[in-house]
């Protein structure tokens, strides 16, 4: 059975382990994130600037995203605040968790699932108008920079942030396959989790035996920005998933390995 090693935020291990036994993999899985809820001022501030109907796009940048916003202001009130206003998801993923927490359909995702590819699909029709940006703390500034270069009015809020998950058994098991070269496929489902598995294998066998098992682990990235975080730091991906999902990337593997 081909081994498939991966890395999410903690709630979603057991959800990714199941896919991969369902697809006939053995599978691997170490949390990378713990999720942290935004200030309730952001909360406050997203709840007024929806509720006046300023916003003309809401863009929910990951599934987390989704999730606090729903724990935050409750189904139905979100459903309300989110009336008035154009909806844009990431990607697939994102969008049916919001369909399946609140039952809103989403008006726009793009071709390219990522935040870069929503802004790109937008920036022609958001010309001083305001767009409401639900994200992680620790984006990298792309979006913001594509949407103000329209002339966008954005509102980044950080409605989450993510603390890197303490070491834990399941951790250490990934770790010591993927030192050993007895795992087959390694899947990098963001360029945060890379950045913090990759800290976690030098940490623990230094740089050089690090890069060797790595490079001999067929590495898939779930999109370009995940794709580009891995060259910087020297490990570049073997490739990227055609279909921006954790199952697409599993698909990727099937391919690989001819199954």
């Amino acid at each position: 059975m081909i081994s498939v090693g991966f890395t999410r935020p903690r709630d979603r291990i057991a959800e990714g382990e199941r896919i991969c036994s369902e697809m006939g993999f053995e599978p691997f899985g170490a949390p990378s994130f713990d999720p942290v809820r935004g200030d309730k001022e952001v909360f406050d501030e997203i709840e007024e600037v929806l509720s006046s109907g300023e916003a003309y796009f809401t863009l929910f940048a990951s599934i987390t995203a989704v999730e606090e916003c729903v724990d935050e202001y409750g189904k139905e009130k979100l459903l309300a605040l989110l009336e008035k206003t154009n909806v844009a998801c990431t990607g697939s993923s994102t969008e049916k968790v919001l369909k399946r927490l609140t039952g809103r359909d989403t008006d726009l995702v793009p071709e390219v699932y990522s935040g870069v590819g929503v802004a790109e699909e937008i920036a022609d029709e958001v010309a001083y108008k305001t767009v409401v940006l639900l994200r992680s703390a620790g984006g990298d500034g792309k979006i913001v920079d594509i949407l103000e270069k329209a002339h966008a009015k954005v509102l980044d809020e950080p409605v989450y942030d993510m603390v890197p998950a303490q070491i834990c058994e399941d951790t250490e098991e990934l770790l010591e396959k993927t030192e050993s070269g007895t795992l087959d496929a390694l899947l990098m489902t963001s360029p945060n989790s890379f950045l913090v598995f990759y800290g976690q294998m030098t940490d623990r066998f230094g740089k050089d035996r690090t890069d060797e098992a790595l490079r001999k682990t067929f590495k898939v990235a779930i999109g370009r920005p995940t794709a580009e975080s891995m060259s910087k730091a020297g490990m570049p991906c073997d490739t990227i998933a055609e279909t921006s999902t954790f199952e697409g990337m599993l698909e990727t593997v099937k391919k690989k390995f001819a199954l």
